[in-house]
Formats: structure tokens, C-alpha cells, sequence
């Protein structure tokens, strides 16, 4: 059984793995020499229970190569704090989310609802950390990272992308979508569009009817908003993935490799929510005959078929990176079955539902900072202040997370050993004027019809339990 797999209190969490490193609060100075590198995947929703499998058939060669050349555990969420985007938070900042400030996907002024942004967060994230300590970083989707904040480096928000979140900007021209500026005209053409998907783009995860193909392809550019639909979903977090994995690449070509660099891979939380059903039609209640027979054939493979996707971009990224970079892979949460059948093959416009989030989500550390074959209990809030340490920098005092010290090499220690957690800077703020009516609205009306904010326009289909924000 995976170390960890059965999940074990927080607490215990922390004893058995966490260390604080020397006294909080003593001052420190950032050492003089370059800093060791750490690299970043955020893969959004990724789990052991589809992954291992894959592993065992040799169709993750990236990851295969990460986890047997280091170390590899579940990292324990704490879904019960609410969505994404507070869980991506907490991992950034190493804190809770009454102390980071990113409670959900909106927050009420004057009564009615504005979307979060990276102004609402009251704590630095890794990346200001980094920063703090004269590093240098690239940033590429993290959620909740418009506007963009200046950094010594880069950072690519997640307003970049078209995703099935933000779409549809038509009354106002954002601004602060990337830093420096001039980066969102440069990176313009790795844009993939929802409508410019192809048919073969898809091979790899399955086969589609023709009447499938056309809800997927349907061109939606110009609608108001797009409802909640798996179909649709998967289209908008292959092209969202996509343009975020192309524009890193570049960035790492053509900017050179900062200290820290991360890039955001969504595909697996969006088939995880809506093509469960065929994965593990034996979880449905009703057992598999309540899952369309034509689903269990045809798209049994969208899941782990999306963990390939994720691995060959993983592997892309690998291949720029320096051979000296301390590589993690991180997940903010598990998946599993909701016990839904995904909706009926008779009404496409309503597919999905199927899959929820679970505590268990992935970690995977190698590299020089690494110790081979570590094993030890750990949780999201953790992943901060040992990345921190991994790049031989002071931890910090903010947040509840601790250092992963068995999982750091005896031999890299030696080298570049805990130093003493001091006291983050205050937050400089973008000073950006709040997107007001125009494209919170548009974005507002968006994440109701996909069921992510009360009021939405359709029902969340396949007897799902996420309209509440679980996403």
C-alpha cells in the first residue's frame, strides 16, 4: 500500500514529518551563493488512484522517471475548506484560508458578488517569497494570480487562458494579464482557442459520435455564457492546458530558466468531474448498467488518458529544464466517484457530474534537494516552506506548514541547511482597479451556468454534489 493511502489526522500529519527548522522568528540573511532551482507542476485534481495503473502499463514516462529516481507520497488536502482555488492559495502561502484570504471564488462588497483575485490575498505566495529572498521566478496559471504581480522574473495569470472560468471578455480590455506587460502581445499566438480544437486532438482519450463531436466543437465564442456540460468542459481544459504548457515553454526558451518555475496543468480535475462515470462505472449507484453502455466503451479512456496528456507536456517541460533543478509535482486534491452516472447519452447538453474530490492528492519530489525513496506524511500546507528549503532559502513564519525534512537529502542539507524562518515583507499590491461590472459580470454569469455559484441557469447533471463550489 502507497505510504499514506489510508489517511491519517493533520496533526499526526505534522509530527511525523514537519519540521520547523530553527527558532521562528530569528533573522536571517539570504546566502550569498546562486540558488539551487526547484521546477513546479500544479496538476489540478491529479491522484495516485488513476495514476498507478498508468505506471504500471509504462504510459507516464516523465512521471515513472521523477518518482524512481526520488520520492513520491499522497499529499493530504483539506477539501473541507472549500474549492480550488482556496486549496492552490494554501498551497502558495503555507496558511489557512481565513488567514490567506482567498475563501472561494468571490466575495461580497456592498452586498453583491465580486470574483477573487490575487489583490485579495492577504499573504505573500511562494513566488513573493522567492522573490523577497533575491530569487528569480516564472510563473505560468496559478490560480487566482491576476493581475499579475511584479516579480524579478515573470508571472503569466490565469486570466491567459480561455477557460471554461473566464471567458468571454467583451466589454472591457483586461489589463495586468501577464508581467512585464509587453509578455500578453509575445505570447499571444500560444493561445489555443476552445473553437480551433481538432478531432485528433482527442484520439488519445477517446472516441466520439458525431453528434458528440458537435457539442464539443461547437463554436461558442459569442455566447453569452456556456452551461455546464462535460463535453464542453473537457474542450475548454485541453485548450486552457494546452496554452499555458506552450506559453511555459517559450518563456523557458526564450527567458532562461528562473529559480523557481511553475506551470498549471488543469486537465485532469475537468475529466475527473464529468467522465468518472466511464473510469469507474463499477462505483455508480446502480452499479456499470446505469452508465451508458456506449460511455463504458468509448470513453473509458478519457481519464487516465488525460494523466498521458499532462505527462507528455510534463515531459516537454523536463526536457528545458536544467539537469540540477529539484522537480515537484503536486496535486491540490484527489478524485473519486460521486456515485452519479454522468447524465443520459439522450441529452448532451447535460453530461457530467460524476467525479468529486478526495483528500488524497499526489505529491512527487526529485532531484538534487531530494532523498531517494523518502516516505513520510504530508499536507498541502507543507509544500511552501519545504519548497523554500529545497531552493536553500530562510523559511517563513506566516501559515501552519513545516518543512518536509525527511524528504530532503542528508548530502543537500549538509550543504545548504535549514535556516532560521523569518517574517514576510508586506504585500505590495498590484494597485489595479477592480474589474467592476464589465467582466466580473461576464465571468459572474459564467460560474452560475456551470453551477459554481448559486443561481445557475442549468442544473449540474449526473447526480454530482458539486453546485456548492467543490471544484
Amino acid at each position: 500500500m502507497r505510504i499514506g493511502l489510508v489517511l491519517a489526522p493533520l496533526l499526526l500529519a505534522a509530527a511525523a514529518c514537519g519540521d520547523s527548522g530553527p527558532a521562528q522568528g530569528a533573522s536571517s540573511t539570504t546566502p550569498a551563493a546562486r540558488h539551487p532551482k526547484v521546477a513546479i507542476f500544479g496538476v489540478d485534481g491529479a491522484t495516485f488512484r488513476v495514476m498507478d495503473p498508468l505506471l504500471a502499463q509504462g504510459k507516464l514516462p516523465a512521471l515513472d522517471s521523477l518518482m524512481k529516481r526520488g520520492a513520491h507520497m499522497v499529499l493530504h488536502s483539506d477539501i473541507g475548506e472549500g474549492a480550488s482555488p482556496v486549496l492552490w492559495a494554501s498551497i502558495a502561502t503555507g496558511a489557512r484560508k481565513a488567514e490567506h484570504g482567498i475563501v472561494g471564488f468571490t466575495r461580497k462588497i456592498d452586498g453583491r458578488n465580486v470574483i477573487l483575485c490575487s489583490d485579495d490575498r492577504k499573504l505573500p505566495a511562494l513566488w513573493n517569497m522567492v522573490d523577497a529572498r533575491g530569487g528569480s521566478v516564472g510563473i505560468v496559471g496559478y490560480w487566482n494570480s491576476w493581475p499579475a504581480e511584479k516579480v524579478n522574473g515573470w508571472i503569466v495569470s490565469d486570466l491567459f487562458a480561455t477557460s471554461l472560468f473566464k471567458r468571454n471578455y467583451t466589454s472591457v480590455e483586461l489589463k495586468a494579464i501577464a508581467y512585464p506587460p509587453e509578455l500578453v502581445d509575445e505570447l499571444r499566438p500560444f493561445v489555443a482557442a476552445p473553437a480551433d480544437i481538432r478531432r485528433e486532438d482527442l484520439d488519445v482519450l477517446g472516441q466520439f459520435t458525431d453528434a458528440e463531436w458537435a457539442v464539443l466543437s461547437a463554436d461558442d465564442s459569442q455566447a453569452e455564457f456556456v452551461g455546464q456540460n462535460g463535453l464542453v468542459a473537457l474542450k475548454y481544459g485541453l485548450q486552457a492546458q494546452k496554452s499555458f504548457a506552450q506559453a511555459a515553454l517559450h518563456l523557458l526558451e526564450t527567458r532562461g530558466q528562473p529559480d523557481l518555475f511553475f506551470v498549471f496543468l488543469e486537465l485532469p480535475d475537468r475529466v475527473g468531474h464529468n467522465f468518472w462515470q466511464a473510469y469507474e462505472p463499477d462505483k455508480v449507484k446502480g452499479g456499470a448498467q446505469a452508465v451508458d453502455a456506449g460511455w463504458r466503451e468509448r470513453w473509458g479512456g478519457i481519464v487516465p488518458g488525460a494523466y498521458e496528456i499532462v505527462d507528455d507536456w510534463i515531459g516537454q517541460v523536463l526536457a528545458r529544464l536544467d539537469p540540477d533543478t529539484t522537480v515537484f509535482v503536486v496535486s491540490d486534491h484527489g478524485f473519486r466517484s460521486t456515485g452519479g452516472n454522468g447524465g443520459s447519452a439522450e441529452d448532451l447538453a447535460h453530461v457530467g457530474g460524476s467525479g468529486t474530490h478526495d483528500e488524497a492528492g499526489v505529491l512527487i519530489a526529485a532531484g538534487p534537494a531530494i532523498a531517494p525513496g523518502a516516505t513520510c506524511e504530508a499536507r498541502l500546507y507543507d509544500v511552501a516552506p519545504t519548497v523554500l528549503a529545497a531552493m536553500g532559502l530562510p523559511a517563513t513564519t506566516q501559515g501552519i506548514g513545516r518543512v518536509l525534512r525527511p524528504l530532503l537529502a542528508p548530502e543537500f542539507l549538509a550543504q545548504h541547511p535549514l535556516l532560521p524562518a523569518i517574517a514576510e515583507p508586506p504585500r505590495q499590491l498590484t494597485g489595479h482597479e477592480s474589474p467592476g461590472a464589465g467582466p466580473d459580470a461576464e465571468r459572474l454569469k459564467q460560474m452560475q451556468a456551470i453551477g459554481y455559484l448559486p443561481g445557475a441557469t442549468q442544473e449540474v447533471p449526473g447526480g454530482d454534489g458539486d453546485a456548492d463550489g467543490n471544484h
